[in-house]
């Protein structure tokens, strides 16, 4: 699976790194901002299904890094 046009994890807008920044000192996954809000709910209350492709590769470097140290 790959990340959509808008992900905000390789759409490096200033918005967007504010929000990635954010996602990473709270250490949450979040859920694809371009899938509707009626299916996905609110961004920060992650749906496996919902899921951001960025977000969650983010969440599995972090799993991976932790496991290394």
């Amino acid at each position: 699976m790959s990340n959509c046009k808008e992900c905000p994890w390789v759409n490096k807008t200033e918005n967007n790194l504010k929000f990635i920044g954010y996602a990473k000192r709270h250490n949450k996954t979040h859920n694809c901002h371009m899938i509707p809000s009626s299916k996905r709910g609110v961004v920060w209350d992650t749906k496996e299904d919902c899921i951001c492709v960025g977000s969650k590769n983010w969440l599995l470097n972090q799993n991976k890094d932790e496991k290394d140290n």
